[in-house]
């Protein structure tokens, strides 16, 4: 028997039947949201655990400190009744109502950090996709298939260390791709500042970059330079 179910066995005998049965309800329905806010806690603390594995998911701190908070008011409120006394049920209801919205931040936090996490990725490596395309160099196809993988991950961040094991999987297709498009050496950095318009003309006089187009003359189509 916990404190909180010992606390109610007490009430039972507190003269006033109806007063008692009054208390006794209200407890029992504390005891049972507290139950339900635990188990809450606990997943989210599960995928933060799961997240923290990821490198690049920096929004999991902040989930962590929610967390925490919010462990610290349902100890406080357990320990207000851990001793038969104070309980008060508008009180009560206040301090799960500010640890309900405290776990909806945790969840916020983590949704909108993975899905920001996967949209940088997936933006950062599309005009490269798209370049490869448009080019139509090796291993085009295999990039934008890695890129899709990614992105099925946006809304469904993983919540167990197995599912971002499997992230981290999908995640590592990307570089392993992008490698077979055959982009190596400057010619390699060149087609990729070109994608995302950051090239330079002065990079059109490197030997290795002209050897590079003169192999995939398509390029020039849609080559994006600066002075």
């Amino acid at each position: 028997m916990n404190r909180i179910q010992s606390l109610i066995a007490r009430m039972q005998d507190i003269p006033g039947k109806e007063q008692r049965a009054t208390q006794i309800q209200d407890m029992r329905a504390i005891r049972d949201k507290l139950q339900d806010a635990a188990h809450r806690a606990d997943t989210l603390r599960e995928q933060s655990s799961a997240l923290a594995a990821i490198d690049a998911a920096e929004f999991v701190g902040s989930a962590r400190q929610g967390l925490t908070k919010v462990a610290s008011r349902a100890s406080a409120l357990k320990k207000r009744y851990d001793d038969g006394t104070g309980f008060d049920r508008k009180r009560a209801d206040q301090t799960l109502t500010l640890i309900n919205e405290g776990l909806e931040q945790v969840s916020t936090t983590v949704t909108k950090g993975w899905k920001g996490l996967i949209e940088d990725q997936t933006k950062r490596y599309r005009p490269l996709a798209d370049a490869a395309t448009r080019a139509s160099l090796p291993g085009a196809a295999g990039l934008n298939e890695a890129i899709e993988l990614l992105d099925g991950w946006r809304d469904d961040p993983p919540r167990s260390r197995q599912a971002a094991d499997d992230y981290q999987t999908n995640a590592a297709r990307l570089p392993t791709a992008i490698a077979n498009l055959g982009l190596e050496g400057r010619a390699g950095r060149f087609m990729v500042d070109a994608s995302n318009g950051r090239a330079k003309a002065k990079d059109l006089q490197d030997p290795d970059v002209l050897a590079f187009l003169e192999l995939h003359p398509a390029v020039w189509a849609m080559l994006k330079v600066g002075l």
